[in-house]
């Protein structure tokens, strides 16, 4: 080997080797833990948060649909209770669901669906708020509301009635998901056809 050539032009030589110490990747690896771990943390909370609002929204679909079955449904069965099986075919994101609201009387329970993680109930209530009024055989159960105008201390409050024809029927659905707050939607109806 020539001995003039200097140390830092020889291949072989230490000076000319690059790299990085096992110090320095530990203490880059630890620089990028510190900045990752929160990012993967807060994605997870985000993510859990998304999620049960999807399950919310999914139950607030179910049973609103639950409710147009109902609203579709004979008036005549649902105001005479003899309903005793309700066909549900609900169309989902996923595909359609089959499945039944078993009466017993005014109140249902539905078959459980199952939508990613989460399992759904769903149940409900039919009942009469108010019966029909009938000329024939009159009878005093009219429907009573209440409201205030003003008036002079000491007064009582203004008291209107209304009668019709018809039963007026309180529909309620309540889904229930996820160990979460229940959906619960209240609709009503009545025949309206005398």
């Amino acid at each position: 080997m020539n001995d003039n050539l200097k140390k830092t032009d020889r291949p072989d030589s230490v000076y000319n080797k690059s790299g990085l110490s096992l110090v320095e990747i530990l203490v880059a690896l630890m620089i990028l833990a510190l900045a990752v771990l929160p990012a993967i943390g807060s994605f997870s909370k985000y993510y859990g948060v998304a999620t049960s609002q999807m399950e919310q929204e999914i139950a607030l679909k179910l049973g609103e649909a639950v409710i147009n079955v109902m609203l579709s449904t004979t008036y005549s069965d649902l105001v005479k209770e003899t309903l005793t099986n309700l066909p549900l075919n609900i169309q989902l994101p996923s595909g359609s669901f089959a499945g039944n609201l078993d009466f017993v009387g005014g109140n249902a329970t539905g078959t459980p669906i199952t939508i990613g993680r989460a399992k759904y109930l769903i149940g409900a209530e039919v009942k009469k708020i108010f019966r029909g009024q009938n000329l024939n055989a009159p009878h005093s159960e009219a429907m009573e509301f209440t409201w205030q105008i003003p008036r002079p201390p000491g007064l009582p409050p203004v008291v209107a009635s209304y009668s019709c024809f018809d039963d007026l029927l309180c529909i309620k659905v309540t889904v229930n998901y996820s160990g979460a707050e229940p959906i619960k939607l209240t609709t009503f109806r009545a025949d309206m056809t005398r």
